[in-house]
């Protein structure tokens, strides 16, 4: 199983930012290659879930810790994907409501 963190990428992006606040940034992160990312990474950790979890209904695996561990990794996966969501729309939001 091979899962990439999200939270290398975010660190990187806000080190890097940290760095030289001022030059403006010709890096490949942007917003939605972020947010992409940790799609991707909800959907990897879910499929690696699922995948454990027809193993061991199948009888092809008997490693209950694996699947667990691969139940809460889908779990925080998903809750830090909805965290984003919330930010994001949180953000929008504001900034609509800010007057010209």
């Amino acid at each position: 199983m091979n899962v990439n963190p999200l939270s290398g990428s975010l660190i990187n992006l806000i080190s890097s930012e940290a760095a030289s606040p001022a030059e403006p940034q010709a890096s490949a992160h942007s917003f939605s290659s972020i947010l992409t990312e940790a799609m991707d990474n909800v959907r990897q950790t879910d499929l690696a879930d699922k995948g454990s979890a027809l193993q061991l209904l199948t009888g092809q695996a008997d490693d209950m810790s694996g699947l667990l561990l691969d139940a809460q990794k889908a779990e925080i996966s998903l809750n830090l994907a909805l965290q984003l969501r919330s930010k994001v729309l949180e953000a929008y939001n504001e900034i609509m409501r800010m007057q010209l």
